[in-house]
């Protein structure tokens, strides 16, 4: 649902890379309560200097947070959700500084495996509400769909 851009300078290496979106998707579905198959995180080489600054180009690390909006989500959530990743990144990355963290209250609809997204807030009711056919595609044999049921449960959500 959230999709996570991490713009870096710096060259992270695929170990890096694998731990700090592990930890990115970790801190938003604790935050958040979205399962993980749905927390999208995209790396980008930004060592060409494609990102400005006051105008000018500027090297940066930086995590823009595209996520959903909602009155059911207070400012404190989205600065406790800065400090995190904050954390992480100094975690994972020893060395190269976080320059930027921004969060985007983007999205407002989408899509993924072919089930419309919920409005913020209303995951319980979302996976409850979608939980048969997440179900059927885990009998399917469609791994990510099995721990997906998996986390529903553990979230005490159940059909």
């Amino acid at each position: 649902m959230p999709l996570y851009i991490i713009s870096h300078k710096d060259p992270i290496s695929p170990t890096q890379r694998d731990g700090l979106a592990a930890a990115v998707t970790k801190i938003h579905t604790t935050v958040f309560t979205t399962p993980s198959l749905f927390v999208n995180v995209k790396f980008e080489d930004a060592s060409d200097a494609s990102y400005y600054v006051g105008g000018k180009p500027a090297r940066v690390n930086a995590i823009h947070a595209h996520v959903r909006p909602g009155s059911s989500r207070p400012r404190s959530m989205y600065d406790d959700l800065c400090r995190q990743l904050r954390q992480a990144w100094e975690h994972n990355l020893s060395g190269p500084s976080l320059d930027t963290i921004f969060v985007h209250g983007t999205i407002i609809a989408g899509e993924e495996q072919g089930i419309m997204l919920p409005e913020a807030g209303n995951d319980a009711a979302w996976m409850k509400e979608n939980m048969p056919e997440f179900e059927r595609r885990a009998r399917a044999g469609d791994e990510e769909m099995r721990v997906l049921v998996e986390e529903c449960r553990a979230l005490g959500v159940d059909a």
